[in-house]
């Protein structure tokens, strides 16, 4: 017996290229949160990386003071007999005042560069999660067309997608 296939329906055809822009569209959805959430780590690890470095520039000015202190301290409580020795003191925890005080401006500023690189990923992030959420609301309109049969959702759906995918290469390639 000879085999034969029935004609397909045009709505089924319909409905399964909408099924693939649908897929194609997820896709890339998925490698958009993908690149949008590493970014989102990425400003929280840099963010952190200021922090310890804003508090290593505090320890620094802590011993600095510290160090201060017990060089006065020690001025005043010198008698003679002890000044030469005093004296010897001070002068070291002068030297390593001076070195304390060399670190501190380039600890400093490796802080504020941590921080504005934070920022710089944080602004990132967001335009990512922007095209992130035109991608997630193509889908859904796209879906819409399954049910309703109506072109126009899908048109829109793509037109979003389109939008969500400019958005999201926006955030990627001139953002940085």
């Amino acid at each position: 017996m000879a085999e034969f296939e029935l004609p397909e329906k045009t709505e089924s055809r319909k409905e399964r290229v909408v099924g693939l822009i649908i897929a194609a569209i997820a896709v890339v959805l998925a490698i958009v949160s993908a690149v949008g959430h590493e970014t989102h780590n990425d400003e929280i690890l840099t963010h952190v990386d200021a922090a310890d470095q804003f508090a290593f520039y505090q320890a620094k000015k802590d011993r600095q003071e510290q160090l201060e202190l017990s060089s006065d301290a020690l001025s005043v409580l010198a008698t003679p007999a002890t000044q030469v020795a005093t004296d010897k003191l001070v002068a070291g925890y002068q030297a390593q005042i001076a070195h304390l005080q060399a670190d501190e401006t380039q600890i400093h500023q490796k802080g504020a560069d941590l921080m504005n690189d934070s920022q710089q990923l944080s602004r990132q992030a967001g335009v990512l999660d922007l095209g992130e959420i035109a991608l997630q609301i193509s889908v859904v309109l796209c879906s819409i067309t399954i049910l309703t049969e109506q072109r126009l959702f899908v048109r829109m759906g793509v037109s979003i997608a389109v939008v969500g995918v400019l958005v999201a290469m926006w955030g990627v390639f001139l953002m940085r």
